[in-house]
C-alpha cells in the first residue's frame, strides 16, 4: 500500500520624561537621570530574562526548516564520509572545548554530522566506532518509525486503533479499552505508572508476563489528558506491532528500517513472552544511531527511496503533549520523540528547535533542521540528567557559518588533542 496517510535586540520604554521648559537643579537632574538609568536597566533585564524563559517549541517552524533542507551529496548507506569542521562552518577550536568540558563526565562518544557529513566523532577508553552502545529508550524512536510504517503498509489502521482491537480482555473496562495507538505514542494512556526510583519499570521486568502487568494497571486520568512518561505504554505499543506484523518486531526492523540505512550490525532484547521491547534495550554504533537522524531530518527519504511516510514524520514532529524539558526549556512530546527550543537564552545561534531521541544517562540523537546537523550522544551520567543537552548547546555555539571558515590548522590540532585524550578517560563511579 502506497499512500502518505495525514495524522492528523529589546527595546525597554517607560522611563519618566522632563518637560522641556522645566527648571530643575543640576543634583536633582543628576539623580533624576541616574535613577530613571537604573530602572531602564532593570526592565530591561527583567524583559530579556522573561523572553529567555518564554522560548519553546514550534512545530510549525521545525517542519518548514525540515523542508528547507537540501538533499545529501551522498547517502551514507555504506558509511558517513568524513570533512574538517571548517568546511561545513564550524570551528574546530569550539568543539575541543566542549570535548575538554565533557570528557570527564562519563561521557562515552560523540559523533557530529553536519550537511551529511561526519565532522567530528570521540569516544572514551572503552568505546570504539564499531562497538554497539545501550539506547536505553532512544529505542522509542525507532518504535514510533516502526509503528509509521506499519501504518503506512496497512498493518495497523492508524492512531485511532483501540486497544480492545489487540487485547480483547480490555474491552470490560471502558476506559482501558478507549485507549488508542496515539494515546501510547503521547504518553497520555492514563494507565497508572510509577516513575520514582522506576518503580513501575523494576515491576514491570520482574513480572512473569509484561504485557499483562502493564494491561492489568488501572486507568488514573482520562486518555489524552494526562502526560505520564512509561516504559508500559511503549512496551505495549511495541506488543500491539508485533502481533500485528506477525514476526518479531526486531526482524522488521532489520528488513524494513535497518537494511535500508546500512545498519549492519544491532541487538534488541525481547521479554519473557518474546516480545520486541519497545521502550529500552536496542543497541546500535554512534554512528548508526546518527542515521535515524538523517533519515527523519530528510523526511523518511533514504536514497530516492521512501523509508518512514513523509506524513509520519510530520506528526511525530508536532507537538502534542506541553511539558518542561529536563534543562529547563520549555518544550514538549510528539510520537516517541522530545521536541525542544535548544537553549532558552535569548541567543541568536541557539534560538532554534530540536528534536531528540532520548534515553536514561545520556543516550541522545538531537536533530537541529535549522543547521542541518546532528549530534548523537552516549554516556553513562545518571546524576546529571541535562548533560548531553549541555553538549547540544556547546556544539550549536561552535557553528559559525553556512558557509566553509578559512583553514584553521591550530583550531584542528586542538581538536585532535582534545579527542586524543577524551580516548584515555575512564568512567567515574557514581
Amino acid at each position: 500500500m502506497d499512500k502518505e496517510t495525514e495524522y492528523t535586540g529589546t527595546t525597554c520604554t517607560g522611563a519618566a520624561q522632563l518637560k522641556p521648559n522645566a527648571r530643575l537643579p543640576w543634583r536633582t537632574v543628576a539623580l533624576m537621570l541616574c535613577c530613571m538609568m537604573t530602572l531602564t536597566t532593570s526592565a530591561c533585564a527583567q524583559t530579556k530574562k522573561e523572553a529567555a524563559s518564554s522560548a519553546k517549541y514550534s512545530s510549525e517552524q521545525v517542519l518548514q526548516s525540515i523542508a528547507e533542507v537540501k538533499p545529501p551529496e551522498y547517502w551514507p548507506t555504506s558509511g558517513w564520509k568524513s570533512a574538517k569542521p571548517e568546511e561545513h562552518g564550524i570551528d574546530s577550536a569550539a568543539l575541543a572545548e566542549m570535548v575538554d568540558q565533557f570528557k570527564s563526565r562519563n561521557l562515552h562518544s560523540f559523533v557530529l554530522i553536519r550537511d551529511g557529513y561526519l565532522l567530528a566523532e570521540g569516544y572514551n577508553r572503552d568505546t570504539e566506532a564499531d562497538k554497539l552502545q545501550q539506547l536505553f529508550s532512544v529505542t522509542k524512536s525507532f518504535t514510533s518509525a516502526l509503528t509509521g510504517m506499519a501504518i503506512e503498509e496497512g498493518i495497523l489502521t492508524g492512531v485511532d486503533q483501540k486497544l480492545a482491537a489487540f487485547f480483547p480482555e480490555t474491552a470490560s473496562d471502558e476506559k482501558k479499552a478507549n485507549i488508542t495507538i496515539e494515546h501510547l505514542l503521547t504518553m497520555t494512556s492514563g494507565l497508572e505508572w510509577d516513575n520514582k526510583g522506576d518503580r513501575s519499570s523494576n515491576e514491570m521486568t520482574d513480572a512473569p508476563n509484561w504485557l499483562q502487568y502493564v494491561l492489568n494497571k488501572p486507568v488514573t486520568a482520562k486518555p489524552g489528558t494526562s502526560f505520564t512518561y512509561s516504559n508500559g505504554s511503549s512496551h505495549v505499543m511495541a506488543g500491539i506491532l508485533q502481533d500485528a506484523i506477525g514476526i518479531p518486531l526486531s526482524y522488521y526492523a532489520k528488513i524494513k528500517l535497518f537494511d535500508p540505512l546500512g545498519i549492519n550490525s544491532s541487538a534488541w532484547g525481547v521479554d519473557p513472552q518474546g516480545v520486541t521491547i519497545g521502550s529500552w534495550s536496542l543497541q546500535l554504533t554512534t554512528r548508526d544511531m546518527a542515521k535515524l537522524g538523517l533519515l527523519y531530518l530528510h523526511e523518511g527519504q533514504w536514497d530516492g527511496k521512501k523509508v518512514v511516510p513523509r506524513s509520519w514524520v510530520e506528526a511525530s514532529l508536532k507537538q502534542r503533549v506541553e511539558t518542561p524539558i529536563v534543562d529547563g526549556t520549555r518544550g514538549g512530546y510528539g510520537y516517541f520523540w522530545w521536541l525542544k527550543p535548544i537553549a532558552g537564552e535569548a541567543n541568536e545561534v541557539l534560538d532554534h528547535e530540536v528534536f531528540y531521541a532520548s534515553g536514561s544517562g545520556g543516550q541522545r540523537i538531537f536533530v537541529i533542521p535549522d543547521y542541518n546537523m546532528i549530534f548523537a550522544v552516549t554516556a553513562n551520567n545518571q546524576k546529571e540528567g541535562a548533560m548531553p543537552e549541555q553538549m547540544l548547546v556547546k556544539a550549536a555555539m561552535a557553528v559559525k557559518s553556512d558557509k566553509p571558515l578559512k583553514p584553521n590548522e591550530a583550531a584542528e590540532a586542538k581538536l585532535r588533542a582534545s579527542l586524543q585524550s577524551f580516548k584515555t578517560i575512564v568512567d567515574k563511579p557514581e
